[in-house]
């Protein structure tokens, strides 16, 4: 049986390799010990790779579902395309990085360090991301699916949001101040508790409105429509 390990013996660029039958130890190791890779359509589902360091890594379509990243370095790495679906990377240092086009399905952020971290066209249904850490948490999220996702008591203030679903997520207890959401979906969005004063929301769907509606969006800023939308669920006439 061809060893699963050898083409990373090669080089530090490897392409089309199937990492799934790998001693989990001798992965981790071997990936420390070198580097900066270059991992092309490289399949390593389900593997663990706690702890490793990947600094300055680019992972171009790599398969990897349900890979255990948890405390993981992975300063500077860029994702590209491929999937990290139900990934976890609890207390991973993400600090850097960039995913572009990546399925982050259902993957936990919990603790993760996201520092200046960006986050383009991805799908992140269901991921939980709370607990994050740093002192200034700076991530970018655009153009992104958050449906269903978790953010409960996150510190998102002053951040400008684009093309961002965030249908269905928990937001409750969340400090929401100042920030921008442009072309973005709030629709079953759960707000209880969040803080929203000088929140710009004229470019949000905010879904169904209801009569709980002017309590939960107190201090936020809405357009002429959305207002219009909140006094009739209220029962007001509006001419």
């Amino acid at each position: 049986m061809t060893d699963p390990l050898a083409a990373l013996h090669v080089g530090t660029e490897v392409v089309d390799a199937d990492l799934t039958g790998a001693d989990a130890d001798e992965l981790r190791e071997t990936l420390g010990r070198g580097g900066p890779w270059t991992l092309r359509r490289c399949v390593l589902d389900e593997r663990d790779l706690s702890g490793v360091d990947l600094t300055g890594a680019l992972l171009d379509r790599v398969r990897a579902p349900a890979v255990r990243l948890r405390g993981a370095v992975l300063d500077g790495v860029r994702v590209e395309g491929g999937s990290l679906a139900g990934a976890d990377l609890t207390d991973a240092d993400l600090t850097d990085a960039h995913f572009s086009g990546v399925d982050l399905s259902r993957a936990r952020l919990v603790g993760a360090r996201l520092t200046d971290t960006t986050f383009r066209d991805c799908r992140m249904i269901g991921a939980d991301l709370t607990g994050m850490r740093s002192l200034a948490v700076t991530f970018t999220v655009d153009g992104c699916s958050l449906a269903l996702a978790r953010l409960a008591d996150a510190s998102l203030r002053g951040w400008r949001l684009e093309r961002v679903d965030l249908s269905d997520a928990d937001l409750s207890g969340a400090d929401l101040r100042d920030v921008v959401l442009t072309d973005c979906a709030l629709r079953g969005t759960d707000l209880t508790r969040a803080r929203l004063i000088g929140a710009d929301l004229r470019g949000a769907d905010l879904g169904e409105i209801t009569p709980e509606t002017p309590a939960v969006l107190r201090g936020a800023i809405v357009s002429t429509a959305q207002a219009a939308d909140v006094c009739r669920a209220l029962g007001l006439q509006v001419l």
